[in-house]
């Protein structure tokens, strides 16, 4: 890339838009998360069933994923931002019409897990066409820290806004207000002038045809293996936001007994690691190793794998302190990943198929997410607890930290992108 191209300010505006609808969608998403019981209970449903309305939420974003990085490619990054916050918002803001059925919940659920595919398959051809490659572990680190921050305020606003309303489909309502304001946002970037973009291009060779640098991209090694990294990232970040809060909050024998407001409150430690890590972790990425994201994605499977699994036991969750400090070092941990796959990615692959690349990667991988949550679910109704659905994070985290000893970029990758 030419380093010496002027980037336009209103390359801001594009990532705080997206920023924006990340954090609206990753609301409507986790807010389910705290209230499980409470929704089992109305809906006549158990714990297991209560838990796959995540896990469906997951499945569907797995294959939008694919489709929207196509349609990005395609139309535009404002068109699939667009239409992912319509997804969001509508089945959220219907549910005080809807939510007296199940079925009719779930198929909300899987029309919401379309915005996580279509908004999330932006993030690198953001990173791509709007960023010189000295900003994009901030820029990644930003978008990604936007998602947790969604991840806060869905899980600490919906107890309270549950508890004040007595309704959990008016909860749910209510919290589609963000994704309403974020479609006005970005309404206002397409109707914006539009500065020139700079030129991009990954090497100083001459692009190749859309098809051929996609088989290349499809033949290499490297895209497989980071497919199985992103896959148990997504098996330990969504089980870390949705089974945790739902471990901590249920009665005992199943969970610890804390409640849905402790809970929340708890979770909180792991949500503001969650914000900063994202951030640190794409400049320790930049700046430390230098664009190398094999030390960041190890750093972060360790930690994840270390004190998800202390969680479990009673001197861990006992003590306050303790506790806080583990779910500190697991959030932070979690919130190294992410970052660390879309920079690579971005730097990776021609501008021209990065969309595709990344939603193949997230969107193949999102079903490592699908996966943990069903099996964890699974793992509740069989055992009555969550104790054997937490460890599966633990053993996840360590099959992802041996699949990224091998995430390293291929000198030769410029034949990728050239001719």
């Amino acid at each position: 890339m030419n380093e010496s191209v002027r980037y336009p300010r209103f390359r801001w505006f594009v990532l705080f838009t997206a920023s924006l609808g990340f954090a609206a969608m990753q609301i409507n998403m986790i807010a389910y998360a705290p209230l499980l019981a409470d929704i089992a209970k109305d809906l006549g449903v158990d714990m297991g069933a209560a838990t796959n309305l995540m896990a469906v939420f997951l499945f569907t974003a797995s294959i939008a994923l694919i489709v929207g990085g196509i349609l990005c490619d395609r139309y535009g990054i404002m068109f699939v931002i667009i239409l992912g916050l319509l997804c969001a918002s509508v089945p959220a803001a219907s549910m005080p019409w809807i939510g007296t059925s199940y079925k009719a919940v779930l198929w909300a659920r899987i029309i919401q897990g379309l915005s996580a595919g279509f908004l999330l398959c932006t993030m690198a051809p953001i990173m791509a066409i709007w960023f010189p490659s000295q900003e994009k572990g901030l820029a990644s680190g930003l978008m990604n820290g936007s998602v947790t921050l969604g991840s806060a305020v869905g899980v600490l606003s919906a107890p309270a806004v549950f508890l004040a309303l007595r309704s959990w489909q008016k909860m749910a309502a209510w919290l589609s207000l963000p994704g309403w304001v974020a479609l006005v946002v970005a309404l206002g970037v397409v109707f914006s002038p539009k500065p020139l973009l700079p030129s991009q291009s990954y090497s100083s060779g001459a692009r190749a045809p859309d098809g051929t640098a996609l088989k290349r991209a499809l033949s290499a090694p490297i895209t497989w293996v980071g497919v199985l990294v992103t896959f148990f990232t997504a098996w330990c970040f969504q089980s870390l936001y949705n089974l945790t809060p739902a471990y901590f909050a249920a009665d005992k024998p199943i969970g610890i007994g804390f409640g849905p407001m402790l809970s929340g409150k708890l979770m909180l430690a792991v949500m503001i690691a969650g914000m900063l890590g994202p951030v640190i972790g794409g400049l320790f990425q930049d700046k430390v190793f230098r664009g190398n994201a094999k030390p960041v994605l190890l750093i972060g499977f360790a930690l994840t794998c270390i004190f998800i699994y202390a969680i479990l036991f009673p001197p861990v969750y006992t003590d306050r302190i303790i506790l806080i400090v583990c779910l500190i070092l697991v959030g932070m941990g979690n919130a190294f990943l992410y970052p660390a796959i879309v920079v690579f990615i971005s730097g990776t692959y021609p501008v021209q198929i990065v969309g595709k690349m990344l939603g193949l990667w997230f969107g193949l991988g999102a079903f490592g997410g699908a996966a943990g949550l069903f099996a964890g679910g699974l793992a509740v109704s069989k055992f009555g607890n969550y104790n054997v659905s937490i460890s599966l994070v633990s053993l996840a985290a360590v099959v992802g930290f041996v699949f990224a000893l091998f995430m390293v970029r291929p000198k030769n990758s410029e034949s990728i992108s050239t001719t």
